[in-house]
């Protein structure tokens, strides 16, 4: 549901909103773009800034992972249960904040930011975390990523819903793309002096 805000400016803030450049748009309309710009800015931290928010946000990060699981508890996809009506506002929500555009008519796909960060992510919580699996860690990229794009105003539900929506519809196939990966140098490793089949000389 939209808000109504009044806002009083000073004389030199008015000056200043009405002479950004950056911001297009007139009166409230630049202030909401405004708004908006500022919210793109938030996730743009580095790999170890991240992995210090993590630290910090362990708890509550891991409550969320284990009610996003116990979704899965009940069902193999959680999403095929929910109603038209909550995937709309859920999605609309994560388009307010820059994690998803619209491509088409009910299509959208994650944001190039989102995707990059989410990516940067998926390899430092696997690489940190051995023991965890690459579903799990792609989950706590995604609460991660959530957390920062919302600017912490985001509920636990939404974060929770946005987790499996976005992973079910796009970034699962990362991390399983990772599980194979991961398998396969497991492979190589095992047998490491594998003989190598010499060709056979051409006769000339």
């Amino acid at each position: 549901m939209s808000k109504e805000l009044t806002v009083t400016l000073s004389d030199i803030e008015y000056e200043i909103l009405k002479k950004m450049r950056v911001v297009e748009g007139e009166n409230g309309e630049k202030l909401r773009n405004l708004l908006r710009l500022y919210i793109s800015t938030i996730p743009e931290l580095k790999s170890s800034e991240y992995a210090l928010k993590r630290v910090e946000n362990k708890e509550e990060i891991d409550e969320i992972l284990r009610e996003v699981w116990g979704a899965y508890e009940l069902t193999d996809n959680p999403t095929e249960a929910w109603g038209d009506d909550k995937i709309d506002k859920l999605i609309n929500a994560l388009i307010e904040i820059n994690v998803l555009i619209r491509t088409g008519d009910r299509q959208f796909i994650p944001t190039n930011k989102f995707r990059s960060l989410f990516k940067m992510l998926l390899h430092d919580i696997a690489t940190e975390n051995k023991d965890m699996d690459e579903y799990s860690a792609a989950c706590v990229a995604t609460i991660q990523l959530l957390i920062e794009f919302g600017g912490g105003a985001l509920d636990r539900e939404t974060i929770r819903d946005g987790t499996i929506l976005i992973n079910e519809g796009w970034m699962f196939a990362y991390a399983t793309a990772m599980k194979k990966a991961r398998e396969f140098m497991k492979t190589k490793r095992l047998f490491p002096e594998a003989e190598v089949i010499e060709p056979i000389p051409q006769q000339s």
